[in-house]
């Protein structure tokens, strides 16, 4: 009789060791179940399945393409500050209001032409009693007058020419030179010298030997790249 209230416990002790392993396992998988389901609930809540990101592009339209791209005859216009921007219009107009240079031109010295200028045609020559060209023109003046440059340039050369006696040689810089012959033999300019149209050069003197025949004068010869030119072309208008 005192064994009988100890059967109740010990069949529980029993149970618990016959079946406990068992139910300690389920335990353990419906946790992980649990676990697992939670995990998933949540991760669902905070990231939409299946929505992808995606990049905005922005769209050029028709008229932006106009607004930038220039036009294909449109010339780039520098300005700077203080400054209008030229353009073809105002450009030609800047160049129209340029000045006009005008080259100033006056006679070698004043006096009859006794001597013309002849290279179509022979000429008779008193002093060699022949015919030849002549490639320049003789100004009658007394002995000593002054001999002016008939435009601005450089002296070129000075020198004794075996036939028109002491010359000047005057580059003008624009293809053109005069020369200026029988002078008296000490000319009044150097090579290298810059004169101004006007500026004295020498005197008139008899030193052409082949023109001693005739009165004093001044040869005066004109030649364009080289080429003899007509003098009296050149002085036209002086």
């Amino acid at each position: 009789m005192q064994n009988q209230p100890k059967q109740p416990l010990e069949a529980i002790v029993k149970f618990f060791k016959d079946k406990g392993y068992y139910m300690v396992l389920a335990l353990c998988v419906a946790a992980v179940g649990v676990s697992g389901y939670l995990f998933v609930r949540t991760a669902s809540d905070t990231e939409p399945v299946g929505e992808q990101p995606t990049l905005s592009v922005p769209l050029t339209t028709e008229k932006d393409e106009e607004t930038v791209k220039p036009q294909a005859n449109q010339r780039p216009v520098v300005a700077t500050d203080g400054a209008e921007a030229l353009t073809e219009d105002n450009m030609e107009t800047v160049q129209e209001e340029q000045p006009e240079v005008k080259t100033i031109t006056v006679r070698p010295l004043e006096g009859d032409t006794v001597g013309n200028y002849s290279v179509d045609a022979l000429a008779y020559n008193t002093t060699t009693q022949d015919w030849r060209t002549h490639e320049g023109i003789d100004i009658a003046a007394a002995a000593g007058t002054e001999v002016v440059a008939a435009r601005a340039g450089t002296v070129s050369a000075v020198y004794e020419d075996d036939a028109f006696g002491t010359t000047v040689v005057v580059d003008h810089g624009d293809g053109y030179e005069s020369r200026y012959a029988s002078l008296n033999a000490e000319p009044a300019v150097a090579v290298g010298d810059v004169v101004d149209a006007g500026d004295v050069l020498g005197t008139v003197g008899t030193t052409a030997t082949v023109e001693l025949a005739e009165d004093s004068h001044l040869h005066f010869a004109v030649y364009h790249n080289g080429q003899t030119a007509d003098p009296e072309q050149f002085l036209a208008g002086a």
